[in-house]
């Protein structure tokens, strides 16, 4: 993985990564099926309409973006139902319309099946099944599946069902559990927060990796630090922290693609309490490897589920405190710039006059750019950097990698611009740096007050 400046940054990110390629939810996996979609809508010839040209542009590229912000402009005029429909159910999906996709799809197979095929079937099914899990509704997320593929068994259909199988195993070790819940109280909750400089378990170490934001988080009347973390896709915990605090498992033996494959567990931690919020039922990802924590200890992540049921966050990274306000921001006129990808942030950036996806992670220090990015700007990052070999980490592996460092390079997040310094920038393509990049700290820390709104998607940087 290439995320830093020096070997912490690196190292850090990757730990962070354990919840972004995990998942925790082996359905994550699975999202993958939605550009197989994409695929197979191709566009003809035989669209007459500008509209549906676009649209179907629109959806091979997996703009979606662009396609949330012309979609209610084109609609009327799209000329091919099914075309609408697949439209709004992926607009749903990933810009936080749970409703909307779940209408969509099950409208979609009511009367589309013959046209959409047995792989777009199985496709549509999967993303019911992803929202209706994000909901806590395991066992009817198990039980779409396990319907489909039943069906299709009896009827002698040859396929490959490995992941669709392995989706119904999770959601079954669920089914008996209830939703993840929140009790908020009746007035702005002001959380305190240490936003730290991070520190390795090594010695004479005196290397600046930036920060990261903790929080007091009370269980079992005790009180532990988290790491307010939009990178995890579910709160983490640490093997030895989860039994400490009571974690009951559920599933074993699951599998955690980071720097190798290992294995790890999840579980359900009955409640916790920030400040004045109760959150009841929390699914936790247990990491039993140990890896990483030869040079950092890190036990306890607050994840992005958590931070979707407040609806807004509004970090003050110089001032010491989180705020979870009652009234939540209104959308501002320049519409989402962020969408979640299964509660992974992705942020829309520019550069360069060119528009970037990038991985929102405030668990991570600082910034890093991908293998991608320095492809499309080869010439000038070149020109400007400079070539190092770094100590860098992953779950179950830490090894030296070869990136460079770009003193500076000028962006700009939510039309405020921005100059992020001495940026870790990948030579190789590398899944633990997802998209355009890992955006961070690095940006958090150049302005007062932060805003994430996970309810309508989007982040106002003040």
């Amino acid at each position: 993985m290439i995320d830093a400046y020096n070997e912490e940054r690196v190292l850090k990110y990757n730990e962070r990564q354990f919840k972004k390629i995990a998942k925790i939810m082996i359905y994550m996996k699975l999202v993958k099926y939605l550009f197989y979609i994409l695929m197979l809508l191709g566009v003809t010839g035989v669209w007459a309409q500008k509209s549906d040209i676009r649209l179907g542009k629109l959806l091979n590229n997996g703009d979606w973006f662009t396609l949330e912000e012309e979609y209610s402009m084109i609609k009327d005029n799209v000329q091919t139902p099914m075309l609408r429909l697949m439209s709004e159910a992926l607009l749903g999906y990933y810009f936080n319309r749970p409703d909307e996709t779940i209408t969509c799809v099950d409208s979609l197979l009511q009367h589309y099946q013959a046209e959409l095929g047995l792989g777009n079937i199985a496709s549509m099914l999967l993303v019911k099944s992803i929202v209706e899990a994000n909901r806590g509704n395991y066992a009817v997320a198990a039980d779409i599946l396990k319907d489909f593929t039943s069906q299709l068994r009896e009827q002698g259909v040859a396929m490959d069902y490995t992941q669709i199988d392995e989706a119904v195993q999770f959601y079954d070790r669920f089914r008996n559990c209830p939703p993840m819940s929140i009790e908020l109280p009746q007035k702005n909750t002001v959380i305190a927060m240490s936003n730290d400089s991070i520190r390795l378990n090594i010695k004479n170490d005196t290397v600046q990796r930036g920060t990261s934001m903790y929080v007091s988080i009370t269980v079992n009347s005790k009180q532990y630090k988290a790491i307010f973390d939009t990178g995890a896709s579910t709160t983490f915990m640490s093997e030895a922290f989860a039994k400490k605090t009571g974690v009951r498992l559920i599933a074993d033996s699951l599998q955690i693609h980071g720097g190798i494959t290992v294995y790890g567990q999840s579980g359900i931690l009955d409640s916790m309490q920030i400040g004045d919020i109760i959150v009841r039922n929390i699914p936790i990802t247990i990491n039993k490897d140990t890896t990483l924590n030869k040079v950092e200890d890190i036990d306890f992540l607050i994840g992005a589920d958590v931070m979707a049921l407040l609806g807004e966050i509004q970090i003050f990274p110089h001032n010491g405190k989180i705020v979870i306000p009652t009234l939540l921001t209104e959308k501002p006129a320049s519409g989402s710039n962020i969408y979640m990808d299964n509660r992974s942030l992705i942020l829309k950036g520019e550069s360069c006059g060119k528009s970037y996806n990038f991985f929102f992670d405030t668990g991570n220090g600082l910034a890093a750019l991908s293998h991608n990015f320095y492809e499309s700007n080869k010439t000038e990052i070149d020109a400007k950097s400079k070539r190092v070999r770094r100590l860098t980490g992953g779950i179950g592996v830490v090894e030296e990698r070869d990136m460079l460092i770009l003193p500076e390079w000028s962006f700009q997040f939510g039309g405020r611009n921005v100059v992020l310094k001495n940026i870790a920038v990948g030579l190789e393509n590398n899944r633990l740096v997802p998209y355009a990049g890992n955006i961070g700290m690095a940006l958090i820390n150049q302005f007062d007050k932060v805003t994430i709104n996970f309810d309508k998607c989007f982040v106002i940087f003040e």
